[in-house]
């Protein structure tokens, strides 16, 4: 070969190269095979991304190495970090929530990749443990029959509950209210909660 006919310089793929324009049986091959953080990461890289990153998380095309992942609040972190342990490959991912601190959390369930928390009120909070997303629901006091209880120093001591006939909605007023502790109303109001979709996706219902 001439060796005038051969370039000085290789071509800049990075530059020549629109990889939001690979073909979308390419691209979801590729999201199957990465691991959880760049899995997550990928959705974010442009809209077609985003697309083929739904895809596969929605049919569960992940790479088989990818199993299930032990989610905990491991005692050589911050208590505001979740621990994500791969039991296939034996790697730890550490990812850091906002308050309050997930190790003060009960989970009441998971679902859709989601856990479903309750703080030290019972506050209900949605946390993606992957990537640190939180959404939280109405506190308990929000239901009818609900009501704050504090202390005569004013501080919140628990809650209050009146009884209520389901058929008329009227409560009880001769009644005296059940009386629960923050501890005792995360297992009173809740026995498990589960969602009806992925809430990032919107339009998701918390039973």
């Amino acid at each position: 070969m001439d060796k005038a006919s051969v370039p000085d310089d290789p071509p800049d793929w990075s530059t020549d190269c629109d990889w939001s324009q690979l073909q979308a049986d390419m691209l979801l091959r590729i999201v199957g095979t990465l691991e959880i953080p760049d899995l997550f990461s990928s959705g974010a890289v442009c809209r077609s991304w985003h697309l083929i990153y739904l895809e596969a998380r929605r049919f569960r095309l992940c790479s088989p190495k990818q199993s299930p992942c032990l989610v905990y609040s491991s005692g050589d972190r911050d208590a505001d970090t979740v621990t994500l342990h791969n039991m296939s490959t034996n790697k730890l991912y550490h990812v850091t929530l906002s308050e309050p601190a997930f190790r003060t959390r009960h989970v009441m369930g998971s679902s859709h990749g989601w856990l479903i928390t309750a703080d030290e009120r019972s506050n209900l909070i949605l946390v993606n443990p992957a990537t640190g997303a939180q959404i939280a629901m109405p506190p308990p006091e929000t239901m009818n029959n609900v009501r704050l209880r504090y202390t005569e120093e004013g501080v919140l001591d628990g809650y209050d509950v009146l009884y209520m006939d389901i058929l008329s909605s009227d409560f009880d007023t001769e009644t005296e209210p059940y009386h629960l502790t923050l501890e005792e109303a995360r297992f009173f109001f809740y026995e498990r909660v589960v969602l009806s979709c992925d809430p990032s996706q919107g339009n998701c219902m918390v039973l």
